[in-house]
């Protein structure tokens, strides 16, 4: 087992204690101020022409995957990204789906619900493995002149590799499950 994926909150195993779980991984960031106000603060002190990104994993971080499949949002996540694209971040999603696995499903998915979306990364066709993918895509936003603010996930895989983000949310991981 990777170190990241060691640092992962384990899921709860109904949906009301998992929603729960999710409200406090957002609340206690910060030392307990709360994810929106650190993006706050973080954008209160970017640097002179700095673009900052928050990066956002789809499956039980967008969207509730585990327990209502595609269509349905995580609401403290769409709050987390109303918040930030108000306040002047890029969002982008970073996912391990391909278009083969539902990618093109998420996307529709996520334009017709309205949340805000930069861009949505998805795993290339012949990736060695997720954990690479997906840094691959971190760095394919850096590469677009953004420095990497926040990042927020629910797999252990969302937070190997470089470029890593400032801020790190993880959400409770249902690999990890008790």
């Amino acid at each position: 087992m990777r170190v990241a994926e060691e640092q992962m909150p384990r899921a709860p195993r109904d949906e009301v204690s998992w929603l729960r779980a999710v409200d406090t991984a957002y609340a206690d960031v910060d030392g307990g101020r709360g994810a929106e106000a650190w993006l706050r603060r973080r954008m209160d002190h970017r640097g002179p022409d700095e673009r900052l990104a928050v990066i956002m994993g789809i499956d039980d971080v967008m969207v509730q995957t585990h327990f209502a499949g595609v269509g349905t949002l995580v609401p403290r996540s769409v709050r987390f990204v109303r918040t930030a694209h108000a306040l002047g971040y890029g969002v982008f999603y970073v996912t391990g789906r391909s278009y083969a696995h539902g990618l093109q499903r998420i996307e529709s998915f996520l334009a017709r619900s309205n949340v805000p979306a930069d861009g949505v990364c998805g795993r290339p066709p012949g990736a060695d493995d997720e954990q690479s993918a997906k840094a691959q895509c971190r760095e394919a936003i850096r590469a677009q002149g953004y420095t990497l603010a926040a990042s927020v996930a629910a797999d252990g895989a969302s937070f190997i590799g470089s470029p890593r983000a400032e801020q790190e949310i993880r959400l409770p991981d249902f690999a990890q499950r008790a």
